[in-house]
């Protein structure tokens, strides 16, 4: 199944109350708090032409969407693959072990408290001797490489996406506070090729991921999207489903495949974007315009953010009707914002 262009269809409908609900949670956390985001891809051992060109192909547009989609800076997105030479341009460097906890070493001296990480791993992964690890040029990245490089990062949000076979052996080892974890396989023991980079990809470049439609994309948003359109392919090629994806964000090391925004996995997920509108929010912009329209915006999320507080006071009907004009309001604010940023569709 590797290596072809795959045509997903548009999202299942979703129900009005769910979307408010979603759309709720997105905004718990107010986009001023967010700080920088940091990125790293890392493409390991393609093994053969058609994986290493797949491994690529998903990196790159990974790494387009951040910048052109999402609206991080260049120098805050940094892609380490197999093979530099195949394209000089947007790879930094090889994808070592040392290279990578290089940068992610560089990345935890200039981070800001609030600031955040974004690591995606993307290759074949192996299990043996009682421990998992990323099949890298030279010596294999495992859990506990990461570990030792994450704890530089004490108060940032971390989210590790693994797309490769034998990703859920890392979910128990980097588990833990503000930490989100995307496996595309349940346990390590699941050792076939995956699907789920080439989806995730699809859901960080594209919009059918944004399931609340409000411009953004949320990195549980991700995850469902591309745990749906794994099981469809699966399931339309008529072959047994041989990567179970899953997620952790609660820090109890326990990996839902069923995440989603009820928990116990998947709240915190639900507050990381990608980038979009939220990308910005907490700049002061020059444009006295998009200032006056920022500061309508941050007024708007209160407004949520005191309606949610005092949700527990009113029934689910009513609190829904009270939230559903006032996501309307959020949801064109955004539209002005992105008019005048210049923001892709």
């Amino acid at each position: 199944m590797k290596g072809r262009c795959l045509v997903t269809s548009p999202p299942a409908f979703v129900p009005w109350a769910a979307l408010a609900v979603a759309t709720l949670c997105l905004l718990a956390a107010p986009a001023a708090g967010q700080g920088r985001t940091h990125a790293v891809i890392v493409t390991g051992l393609g093994g053969s032409a058609e994986y290493r060109d797949s491994f690529h192909a998903e990196a790159s547009t990974i790494r387009s969407a951040l910048l052109d989609r999402h609206g991080l800076p260049a120098e805050n997105v940094t892609y380490l693959g197999e093979r530099v030479e195949v394209d000089p341009a947007i790879v930094a460097d090889r994808s070592t072990r040392d290279n990578v906890l290089a940068v992610l070493g560089a990345i935890a001296r200039r981070a800001g408290a609030m600031d955040r990480l974004f690591l995606v791993l993307i290759g074949h992964g192996t299990a043996s001797g009682g421990g998992v690890q990323l099949n890298l040029p030279g010596p294999d990245l495992t859990p506990d490489d990461l570990e030792m490089a994450l704890r530089a990062f004490p108060t940032q949000t971390i989210a590790l996406v693994h797309t490769g076979s034998a990703s859920g052996g890392f979910i128990a080892p980097l588990s833990g506070p503000n930490r989100i974890l995307v496996a595309a396989t349940r346990t390590e023991r699941q050792l076939n090729a995956t699907e789920f980079g080439h989806f995730f990809a699809a859901a960080v470049a594209g919009e059918d991921a944004d399931m609340d439609k409000d411009d953004r994309v949320s990195l549980l948003e991700a995850f469902l999207f591309t745990r749906r359109e794994v099981e469809r392919l699966y399931e339309n090629e008529n072959e047994l489903l041989t990567e179970t994806a899953v997620l952790d964000d609660n820090g109890d090391g326990e990996a839902s495949h069923d995440a989603g925004l009820d928990g116990p996995d998947g709240p915190l997920a639900a507050t990381f974007h990608l980038g979009g509108v939220s990308g910005t929010a907490g700049q002061v912009p020059d444009d006295p315009e998009l200032a006056r329209l920022y500061e309508e915006r941050a007024t708007i999320q209160a407004r949520i953010d005191g309606l949610r507080a005092r949700r527990g006071q009113m029934g689910e009907d009513e609190y829904l009707d009270a939230l559903e004009p006032i996501l309307v309001e959020l949801a064109l604010k955004n539209r002005e914002i992105r008019a005048i940023e210049g923001g892709g569709a």
